[in-house]
């Protein structure tokens, strides 16, 4: 059979299909009135399972059986949301199954990858769950099939693993073969096929940050997984000339075949050439400060690109923007990775908007996570309650003030007032103040921290945000509260809090009234005033 008679034979089927799917959707009405009539349950889960399977067992080529099964599910989904339509059948139509996604790696704490792929969920109307697995070494080598037994439709994998699951696969793309990494894996019934999604986001990073590869000369740092995908992609794109730049020459060239490698020494010699990649993780969150090259030999390229995402720009790409290089970071590469996975996931292409809004969303929460938050208000404003759940949902560390002090006096807060008076207190506020910020972190500070000149001041050039309510809820929510000092009569309080006012909006840079607002109402409105 040739292509045209095999398109034609396709052409007949698909007729014959159509023509089948009108018949079943005429009988599934039919059967959906008769059940009404008779007071039966229209949709019945477990008697479509039944009909799956009994489906599947007519099948005789056992290959097919994942993908018949998928349409057959399909199949049914249509058919609920048809009868729903036609007979305006007001009831919670039981859906499909919701796809199952994950990310594999060693250390995942403070990962992006959630947050991408359950916005793009949102985004295309898809039900599925992405989570993280963090997965020791010694349990690593049956980590595939694990997910199979547990019907896992598709991972992500992130260092250390991208390597050690390729034995595990049954086949890897040519982009992943060639790199001897994978970092995407989807799973068919019982077979799993690899690929690297890397490749192509560095192509989408590169583009985005107008870095031309074709006929241009590039260095790499590094010579770990990334640095794999890196020179294969600017070597299947025309660069000129790749040179490797690692510590260890000997081990490198056990993985780099067919390309200069050096070492930093040999690299300072370096006079002129047109971009540098880094692809260590020098300069990587908590350790921001650092670069893994000088200033003096930045300035010998005319690009710098940063595989690091968090901070969105590192000392490195900072030194590279003071002198006029073009700067790149690898979030673009990280949305562009995850949204061609799930172009792999659900076999389909997306439009480049989906990627556009992810990016800009991802930027935003970074951004927000580049300088701490100070929660500021009056007691029982709920500031560490908000606090807590805000630094979560940001994925940076929480520090209450009153109980760092505690922590770090040994003695309760209402025992400091009452042995040492307020003043002393106010002193350990701002000593707390200054010794905790380093890294980015939300704060949750005590209702009279502004009293103190100096903690004002200080609070006067940092992003504060003051959560106000009015007297009679914050009486409600502390009057019984044993532990809190200076609480005594409303009356007392009101005229305290009116006192304390001009300072709490002073020193704000936003102000959120919690007033009938949950905690999570309140987080959410406060990130929606940070921009995203």
């Amino acid at each position: 059979m040739n292509l045209e008679q095999a398109r034609g034979q396709i052409n007949q089927i698909d007729k014959e299909l159509m023509q089948l799917f009108v018949q079943r959707m005429e009988c599934v009405i039919e059967v959906a009135k008769f059940k009404l009539e008779n007071d039966m349950p229209i949709f019945q889960p477990e008697r479509e399972d039944e009909i799956i399977q009994n489906n599947l067992e007519l099948l005789q080529n056992a290959g097919l059986k994942p993908y018949a099964r998928k349409m057959l599910v399909y199949l049914m989904e249509i058919s609920k949301e048809y009868q729903s339509h036609i007979l305006e059948i007001e009831s919670n139509i039981p859906k499909l199954a919701a796809k199952k996604y994950g990310l594999l790696g060693e250390k995942l704490s403070h990962s992006l990858s959630p947050d991408i792929h359950e916005h793009f969920f949102e985004l295309v109307n898809l039900k599925a769950s992405y989570v993280l697995n963090q997965i020791h070494k010694n349990r690593i080598n049956s980590v595939v099939e694990a997910a199979k037994s547990m019907d896992i439709d598709g991972l992500n994998v992130t260092i250390p693993y991208k390597e050690s699951v390729i034995p595990q696969l049954d086949k890897i793309s040519e982009e992943a073969h060639k790199i001897g990494a994978v970092n995407t894996i989807k799973i068919v019934g019982d077979r799993a096929f690899g690929y690297n999604t890397d490749y192509f986001g560095i192509g989408e990073m590169l583009k985005f940050g107008n870095v031309v590869v074709k006929a241009n000369d590039f260095y790499v740092l590094g010579a770990g997984g990334s640095a794999k995908s890196v020179v294969c992609y600017l070597l299947d794109h025309g660069a000129t000339k790749v040179v490797l730049v690692t510590r260890n020459k000997t081990k490198a060239a056990e993985n780099f075949k067919n390309i200069k490698i050096i070492d930093y020494a040999e690299f300072e010699e370096l006079e002129k050439a047109y971009c540098v990649i880094n692809t260590t993780p020098v300069g990587m969150y908590p350790n921001c400060e650092a670069s893994p090259i000088s200033e003096d030999k930045i300035k010998c390229f005319s690009a710098a690109v940063d595989l690091i995402y968090n901070p969105l720009e590192t000392n490195f790409l900072k030194l590279a923007k003071t002198n006029g290089l073009i700067a790149v970071n690898g979030l673009y590469m990280l949305v562009a990775q995850a949204i061609k996975a799930q172009e792999i996931w659900q076999e389909r292409i997306y439009p480049a908007t989906i990627m556009a809004t992810i990016y800009k969303k991802l930027e935003s929460i970074l951004k927000l996570k580049q300088e701490s938050i100070y929660l500021i208000g009056f007691m029982g404003a709920g500031k560490s309650t908000v606090g807590k759940l805000l630094a979560k949902t940001l994925n940076i560390p929480f520090v209450d003030i009153d109980n760092y002090i505690e922590d770090t006096e040994k003695v309760a807060i209402k025992e400091i007032f009452a042995n040492y008076g307020e003043d002393y207190f106010r002193e350990l506020e701002f000593k707390a103040l200054s010794q905790c910020d380093d890294l980015p972190k939300v704060y949750a500070t005590g209702g009279g921290i502004l009293m103190n000149t100096s903690s004002r001041e200080y609070l006067s050039k940092k992003r504060c945000i003051y959560l106000k309510n009015d007297i009679d809820t914050l009486y409600e929510r502390i009057k019984d509260d044993a532990n809190r000092p200076l609480v005594d009569t409303k009356e007392s309080l009101a005229q305290r809090l009116a006192d304390r006012k001009e300072a709490y909006e002073g020193v704000s840079s936003m102000q959120v009234c919690t007033k009938n607002l949950n905690v999570t109402e309140v987080v959410e409105k406060i990130i929606e005033l940070m921009g995203v």
